[in-house]
């Protein structure tokens, strides 16, 4: 199954450990097959040259060889020394000479031998590698045995081949640490550009459409996506401003005649057909109100100065929604801590924000039921009332622009909870709404908290 990486620096880095891997088990078995061949070739030029010299002391009396070595070779063959063994063998297949105990062959050629040739023989723990060796005076020919044990104590040059892998693995795997280090390094360093320019793109957002995707020092080869990423969010955002320039135009040239037709209603002659159309004129200077709102939303950026105490824009919004709740019998609640809770933030936008929470949970909130606003240290806000719900299946979308849902039956045009919910991701919170335990919703705000704030301190 082919494997499948998020992230191409664990792509990169992978594919170099397989190919680093390959590399290195390609190096290992290539200098292991040299080094073995190497040995063999020693192994055989060795025994070769032991079978040359023993050939030299061999003489042919009659028709029978006699071997007289020297007592350094005697010793070599007779006592085993480096695991060295010689027979000599005639043409009849008789037994000359054997540094074996029984006088054994080691290795039984096919008789007459006319060139030299190597074999392999086990003799209980004994594993001989030697040379048969042939040897002719006039009609007369002999087969020189000389074998050496590979099992013997004394044989480095087997050793060294066969403990190469286990040896070479101590030098091997710390370079292909280090390398993978420098893998690590090197690509992370090379794919830096790509990896900021992904962190600025997850920056993105509909309130910050302006910023653009860093070109410089990218490769050739992400370089064109990134220039057409960058013309892209240069279109959207003439698309964006053309839609926030026709809304804001829209409304400001609909404030006028709203104004003029509402003050011809108050002299018409028919105050019964004035008063049919008094609330619909009402109802469209607010969705006039609120467009323009929105529009001012979409452009508006928090000072890195601005501050805001929510006590204080909490009691200033509860103010001027008071009277609204007391005409329909209903109250407002405040319950704030003693010291203020200041966050980073515009207070005009945040008062915006609470008053249409306000006003919506009024509207739906029960008679003689009061709607609470509660103040946490912890930079949130909560509006809680006393009405039919937000059902699970319409929490995300009560936030969208007009869409409507009037739980009774009262005008609104669906851009209340939207004002709210841009004013707030604006200031890098959230807006929340949640089931109230006793029936109701429970909207919530959460802003960050500012430490210290122009000399105001959070107790």
């Amino acid at each position: 199954m082919r494997l499948r990486f998020k992230s191409i620096l664990q792509r990169i880095i992978s594919l170099h450990v397989v190919a680093l891997a390959g590399v290195f088990g390609a190096i290992s078995f290539a200098v292991w097959f040299v080094l073995d061949a190497t040995a063999n070739d020693f192994e055989q030029r060795l025994l070769l040259d032991h079978a040359m010299t023993v050939a030299e002391h061999l003489q042919l009396a009659g028709d029978r060889w006699t071997i007289d070595l020297p007592p350094d070779l005697a010793a070599l063959y007779g006592r085993g020394y480096g695991g060295y063994a010689l027979a000599i063998i005639d043409e009849k297949g008789r037994v000359v000479s054997s540094s074996l105990p029984r006088r054994e062959t080691l290795f039984t050629p096919n008789m007459p031998l006319r060139t030299p040739a190597f074999f392999h023989q086990r003799r209980g723990k004994a594993a001989f590698y030697g040379i048969d060796f042939p040897v002719r005076k006039g009609d007369h020919g002999a087969t020189i045995e000389v074998a050496q044990d590979l099992e013997n104590a004394d044989v480095i040059v087997d050793d060294v081949v066969v403990g190469f892998v286990r040896r070479v693995a101590w030098v091997v795997l710390p370079m292909f640490a280090l390398l993978l280090a420098l893998d690590v390094l090197i690509v992370g360093r090379a794919l830096k550009p790509i990896t900021t320019a992904s962190q600025r793109a997850r920056k993105i957002q509909p309130g910050s459409i302006g910023l653009r995707l860093p070109e410089t020092g990218l490769p050739d080869e992400v370089l064109p996506l990134v220039v057409a990423v960058n013309q892209a969010l240069d279109r959207l955002e003439r698309g964006f401003q053309m839609q926030r320039d026709l809304t804001a135009d829209a409304a400001h040239e609909l404030r006028t005649p709203l104004a003029i037709l509402m003050t011809m209603i108050d002299v018409l002659p028919d105050q019964k057909a004035a008063a049919e159309l008094r609330p619909h004129i009402l109802g469209m200077s607010r969705i006039v109100g609120q467009l323009l709102e929105l529009a001012e939303l979409e452009s508006f950026t928090i000072g890195a100065e601005d501050a805001a105490d929510l006590r204080v824009v909490c009691s200033d919004a509860i103010c001027l929604m008071a009277p609204v709740a007391l005409a329909q019998g209903k109250t407002i609640e405040l319950n704030a801590p003693a010291a203020p809770v200041w966050v980073q933030g515009n207070a005009e936008m945040l008062f915006r924000a609470v008053r249409n929470l306000i006003e919506n949970a009024i509207r739906y909130t029960a008679a003689a039921t009061a709607v609470e606003v509660d103040v946490l240290a912890s930079g949130a806000v909560t509006v809680k009332d006393r009405g039919p719900g937000v059902p699970a299946t319409e929490r995300e979308l009560i936030f969208r622009r007009f869409w409507r849902r009037d739980r009774r039956g009262g005008p609104n045009a669906g851009l209340g909870l939207s004002i709210v919910q841009r004013a707030i991701q604006i200031h890098g919170g959230k807006v929340g709404v949640g089931e109230r335990e006793g029936g109701g919703a429970v909207f919530s705000i959460a802003l960050p908290v500012r430490g210290k704030v122009l000399g105001h301190s959070v107790s």
